[in-house]
């Protein structure tokens, strides 16, 4: 399949935010880029110390049976962006056949290495070199989503079995998750979950002993898949279904729609350090780029 990737710059802000239950919190967003020619973008993921950013494709087709999400059909592929997203590869890490890549979807980075989730093992490759490194078979998992780290482990969510696993070198270990977990995010030694089915967030427990803990907010979305936790301690979560991202305040009670963006955003990716957000499309097969802003800093 012959892709072609094109790069647009945005003068001004074209998709604009829509003031809710919580608009003097300071957060602004402007889009600065859309890159198109990927192939059912998942998930970006960022390392922060360059900037660079790691996209997961799918490639499936647009429309079918949701178990084309997660097949092993050897489609999927790995792009990479330098800083501010400009292209480095669309195939930096493509599927062969001693090293297969398929329904490919959560990553994230820890000590050199880009983990990805992919149906019932997650893939290793190197940052360095783009090498794929042996696979982790992670035991029972059926519908590997999402990944993060808090810098020691790594943590996936299985959509189908309710569980989150920690990964330490070799060692897996799980413990329950809240129904149906997608996305996750960890922040000062807490981790929060995103359920697509449920539609609510939830604050996890990291060691599996106390249950998970409901925000009370899944009357307000419509099918979650990202989630990060802002520096004042604000929630940003990406509901696909809703083609929109929103605001949630810290106190877990008010949110807000900051941007909304047509194509359903899936889990995205923050760069902290440059301000900018990148927002996987995954039905329009594009990533857009927004330039993140608190007023109130």
């Amino acid at each position: 399949m012959r892709m072609v990737l094109v790069m647009v710059l945005v003068s001004g802000a074209m998709l604009s935010g829509c003031a809710g239950l919580d608009s003097s919190d300071g957060w602004r967003t402007e889009q600065v880029m859309s890159i198109s020619g990927l192939a059912v973008p998942e998930c970006a993921a960022v390392l922060t110390e360059t900037g660079d950013v790691f996209i997961s494709n799918i490639d499936a087709p647009a429309k079918g049976a949701d178990d084309r999400y997660n097949t092993d059909d050897n489609a999927g592929f790995v792009t990479r962006l330098e800083t501010g997203g400009k292209l480095k590869a669309i195939r930096w890490v493509d599927s062969e056949v001693n090293a297969p890549v398929n329904s490919i979807k959560g990553l994230c980075v820890l000590k050199g290495v880009l983990y990805a989730c992919d149906v019932d093992h997650v893939r290793r490759m190197s940052i360095k070199t783009g090498q794929s490194l042996e696979p982790l078979i992670i035991p029972g998992a059926k519908f590997l989503n999402d990944a993060a780290t808090d810098g020691e482990y790594i943590y996936v969510s299985d959509s189908n079995t309710d569980k989150i696993h920690r990964i330490d070198g070799e060692k897996i270990t799980e413990f329950p998750g809240p129904p149906n977990p997608n996305g996750i995010a960890i922040s000062d030694g807490k981790m929060f979950v995103v359920s697509w089915a449920a539609h609510e967030i939830y604050e996890v427990d990291m060691d599996g002993i106390m249950p998970v803990k409901p925000f009370g907010l899944a009357g307000h979305f419509g099918g979650l898949d990202g989630v990060e936790i802002l520096s004042d301690g604000k929630f940003l979560v990406s509901d696909q279904k809703q083609n929109r991202l929103v605001l949630v305040s810290a106190d877990r009670k008010r949110l807000r729609t900051l941007v909304e963006v047509k194509g359903g955003p899936a889990d995205f990716g923050l760069d902290r350090q440059r301000g900018l957000l990148y927002v996987p499309l995954i039905w329009d097969n594009s990533l857009a780029v927004f330039k993140l802003t608190n007023s109130r800093k």
